[in-house]
């Protein structure tokens, strides 16, 4: 049986895509950089609310607050490496093995061919990296019962000012 082992490529850091932040990231990333809440927030975050279009007629909304990217690369990648290694926030930490990976065939076998550490695994080494995606799963409805318990204020959650969000339409 092969192991995942990230090679530190910078391949998961660039192109299509976006680290969405949780608060305790958020709140972990400005401790770490010893700066307050609001100013790490304003300095190296956008705020965004994935709209879901729901049998083409009702609409749901998201909020989120996601890694700033520079030349479509995450805004903390330098020279190719990732300078918050350290203490990353949790999509990064699990990333690639969230749900999608095990039921997105079409992405898997993508990456797969692209990512280094990806391209020494056989489909059958992935099982053991399941249980991630679930671990993944369990992050997200917390936060979404997070968001529900709070009027989905990420304002109120984190007890900043935050600007206004883009909206970004996800499926049809």
């Amino acid at each position: 049986m092969n192991f995942f082992k990230c090679t530190a490529c910078g391949g998961c850091c660039s192109g299509d895509g976006s680290v969405f932040l949780y608060p305790e990231d958020i709140r972990s990333l400005a401790e770490n950089f010893k700066m307050p809440l609001q100013e790490f927030i304003d300095k190296y975050t956008d705020f965004v609310i994935l709209e879901y279009c729901e049998e083409g007629t009702s609409f749901s909304y998201l909020p989120y607050i996601i890694m700033k990217k520079e030349n479509d690369a995450c805004i903390f990648l330098k020279s190719k490496k990732c300078s918050i290694h350290d203490f990353k926030p949790f999509q990064c930490k699990n990333t690639p093995f969230v749900s999608e990976f095990f039921t997105d065939d079409e992405w898997r076998k993508y990456l797969m061919k692209h990512c280094p550490a990806l391209m020494r695994l056989k489909e059958e080494d992935l099982e053991q990296y399941k249980p991630l995606a679930q671990i993944s799963d369990e992050k997200n409805q917390s936060y979404e019962f997070l968001l529900r318990q709070n009027g989905y204020s990420l304002e109120k959650i984190l007890g900043v000012t935050l600007p206004e969000p883009k909206i970004i339409p996800v499926g049809s």
